[in-house]
């Protein structure tokens, strides 16, 4: 592919719908109890930052969708030497919303009010180094409450203009009010991704498992 039609490609790809970054979604997606946000950072609000959208599965029957209250971005805290926000990117691709960090972005998740066991938390960022020489790399700080596994490294994707999108997970042994976790580094982001799972305590894996079984064969 020649340089013209790289750049045509990269344009069109990246002038895509706000959740065109959603490269790698948890497996566990629209499972009930689940939540989902995302950020497209499309304008320079730095305080109380809701979704873009979608809102979060509901509890059960009817699965109506919608914010729960506290989920927001709380604070972004960009170093002081680097301009904030950009409308559009200081790389040269199409993307637009970019805070160029060098700081941080605090996160708060609210979640269902779940008694279970586990609590799965899967985190998209794309981003891309300020300095491009530099070693840069998200980090993730202050999560609380403290995981027992993670946050571990899943798989990234690399786009035009030295973006990727790098997907990371955690687990919690059980489900609190909510989730807060820092995302720091001397990086440019341009979306944030956020899903979450209430994991079903085993007897209602159980019973989920038994109810698929009965409804295949009905099918058959």
């Amino acid at each position: 592919m020649n340089k013209f039609a790289l750049a045509v490609f990269c344009a069109g790809l990246l002038a895509a719908p706000a959740l065109a970054d959603d490269w790698l979604p948890p497996p566990w997606r629209n499972e009930v109890s689940t939540t989902l946000q995302w950020w497209h950072f499309g304008d320079s609000r730095q305080l109380d930052i809701p979704p873009d959208e979608p809102g979060p599965l509901d509890e059960g029957p009817p699965y109506v969708t919608g914010y729960l209250p506290s989920t927001k971005i709380i604070e972004i805290f960009p170093d002081p030497t680097h301009p904030e926000w950009f409308e559009t990117d200081p790389l040269g691709s199409a993307r637009q919303g970019i805070w160029a960090l060098s700081g941080w972005i605090d996160v708060i998740v609210d979640n269902h009010n779940h008694p279970n066991d586990e609590k799965w938390i899967w985190v998209q960022v794309t981003w891309a180094k300020i300095d491009p020489a530099g070693t840069a790399q998200p980090a993730f700080v202050n999560i609380s409450p403290s995981p027992s596994e993670g946050p571990t490294f899943v798989d990234e994707y690399v786009w035009c203009a030295n973006w990727q999108t790098t997907v990371y997970e955690w687990k919690l042994d059980w489900n609190p009010p909510d989730e807060l976790f820092r995302l720091q580094g001397d990086i440019f982001v341009d979306q944030l991704v956020v899903d979450t799972w209430c994991l079903p305590e085993p007897a209602t894996l159980s019973l989920l498992a038994l109810g698929a079984m009965a409804l295949i064969r009905r099918r058959k």
